[in-house]
């Protein structure tokens, strides 16, 4: 396909403009918190939250994808003259051209399954159910509080006083306020979530003098 400077000009334009954003909205998808912990800490990047990056990724690489097909198609021609000649000289470099391209692919696919595997993980519905702490002398916390429950809440779950649940966790290095949510103490501590459950556990059980 023949095409005049001006437009092969305008297409390079618009991909450096749509692989910009692309590239700074994949930054904010790889650095935003897992799962609905973005959500229930207010987390943003450049004034977006997750939602919003992941619609703005999504729609600029659909762009990127009919701009790579325009300019593939422009320029077919000039890039098989390219290759035959390539291929007159080093055949490494040939194999290079060729390899590296498909270690990157390997490798954002790679990324991509994994970024996927824990949305689901962390997309998946959770069902309260009615445990009667009060007879049964093990203190479980489960995988819905600890994404949903504030500290006030974990303590009424379990009858135990909210101030010394804090005021244990406070001795062990951690400042929490009734109010905040144990999501956010644990992304705002850079916890790790089982280890984080076992403390609480922990706590929880000495509180109530078992």
């Amino acid at each position: 396909m023949r095409a005049s400077a001006l437009v092969r000009g305008v297409i390079d334009l618009l991909l450096t403009v749509v692989f910009a954003v692309v590239l700074v909205t994949g930054i904010g998808l790889y650095l935003a918190p897992s799962g609905r912990i973005a959500d229930t800490i207010g987390w943003t990047f450049l004034g977006m939250d997750k939602d919003t990056l992941t619609n703005v990724h999504t729609y600029f690489g659909f762009v990127m994808a009919g701009l790579v097909s325009i300019h593939l198609a422009i320029g077919l021609k000039s890039m098989w003259v390219m290759l035959k000649s390539a291929f007159r000289g080093s055949r490494l470099k040939v194999a290079a051209a060729f390899v590296i391209p498909l270690l990157l692919l390997a490798a954002g696919y790679q990324a991509f399954a994994t970024y996927v595997v824990e949305e689901e993980e962390e997309s998946t519905d959770y069902t309260y159910e009615d445990y009667s702490y009060e007879d049964n002398t093990t203190v479980y916390i489960t995988g819905t509080m600890m994404k949903y429950y504030t500290f006030e809440q974990l303590a009424q779950e379990f009858n135990v006083p909210v101030t010394d649940l804090l005021e244990q966790l406070k001795e062990r290095g951690i400042e929490a306020s009734a109010n905040d949510t144990l999501a956010e103490i644990e992304y705002e501590y850079d916890l790790d979530r089982e280890e984080f459950k076992a403390m609480l556990e922990e706590i929880i059980t000495e509180l109530r003098g078992e």
